[in-house]
């Protein structure tokens, strides 16, 4: 990857993208930023990210999932990786992982709210090697 690597953080808690947001700045990360899964939509069809940073449960419950099934159906998009970043376990009471639900939730990584900077850093470093 020549350039700097562009990031699409996909959230719609403004603190939690702005936090985010400066975490991958720190080291040299482009990051693009939606707060919904229409304006995520959008921000993809125009400026295709090297990584998407998901949430799951936005204005309705299910749509990161459903951005997350939209990615990986198509096959201009299929090889993004995307890292969910949710509350939904929390939220729910259910568990989800791409591990246990790998064939209607194909993230590329999972983690729990919060993560610490250095573990964020971490897994998406190692999804970018891996693109």
């Amino acid at each position: 990857m020549a350039q700097r690597p562009k990031i699409l953080i996909v959230d719609d808690d403004p603190d939690y993208v702005e936090i985010t947001k400066s975490i991958l700045e720190s080291k040299d990360y482009e990051v693009v930023t939606a707060h919904s899964k229409a304006e995520a939509e959008q921000r993809i069809a125009t400026s295709r990210p090297d990584l998407i940073i998901l949430d799951i449960i936005m204005d309705r419950m299910n749509d990161g999932f459903k951005l997350c099934y939209q990615l990986k159906h198509d096959p201009a998009l299929r090889s993004i990786p995307v890292f969910a970043i949710s509350s939904v376990n929390q939220v729910t009471g259910f568990t989800f992982s791409p591990e246990t639900d790998g064939e209607y939730f194909e993230a590329d990584d999972f983690a729990e709210k919060p993560i610490k900077a250095d573990e964020l850093l971490r897994r998406v470093e190692n999804l970018l090697r891996k693109n």
